[in-house]
């Protein structure tokens, strides 16, 4: 895992070291802020000196490199934290127990609906990332609501600015300001 994974000052480059045995795929990533990460290039090189054709670039998919890269740099931060935050300098990346968000919006066990809000950004933006099929069934059984409110509470997210659109007709989005001053409170 620590191999494909290299740090330049604030940026995270992921290395794919052979994708369909041709390619060489490198993802970096910045920080959006504290807590997200997002991709900001890509470099694809060939293994061989062969001609990079477009037929084989449509048959790379990023998505998923960029889904397994994110997991992979979320799980070097949970295990060897120390290292990650030596390289980054950024303490608080993976430190927001999800589990604890999840539990408090299954019970309905919070103060005011700014909580519930926040809270509920974090959870979706987690789960966005590891779920990327029908995410509003998803996080409506995991959070114990109906599918419509799941998605009612998504489109609040954004209307009410909890949530920032990053790029149109993608799950997800970034904290707003409102938002991260929640987090940094904790």
């Amino acid at each position: 895992m620590k191999n494909n994974i290299k740090f330049n000052n604030s940026k995270i480059l992921y290395t794919f070291s052979s994708v369909n045995s041709k390619y060489i795929v490198e993802l970096t990533y910045d920080f959006i802020n504290q807590y997200q990460l997002q991709n900001t290039s890509i470099k694809i090189m060939s293994k061989s000196n062969n001609a990079i054709s477009s037929i084989d670039l449509r048959k790379l998919n990023i998505y998923s490199l960029n889904k397994k890269a994110e997991k992979q740099i979320s799980n070097l931060a949970d295990v060897d934290n120390d290292y990650f935050v030596k390289k980054t300098g950024n303490k608080v990346f993976n430190k927001i127990n999800v589990s604890n968000f999840v539990k408090n919006i299954n019970t309905r066990n919070t103060s005011n609906r700014n909580e519930l809000m926040c809270q509920y950004a974090y959870v979706y933006d987690f789960y966005i990332k590891s779920n990327h099929n029908n995410y509003s069934l998803f996080l409506a059984k995991k959070l114990n609501y109906s599918e419509n409110y799941i998605k009612n509470l998504t489109k609040e997210l954004f209307v009410k600015k909890y949530l920032l659109k990053n790029t149109t007709g993608v799950p997800g989005g970034v904290f707003s300001k409102k938002t991260l001053k929640y987090f940094n409170s904790l």
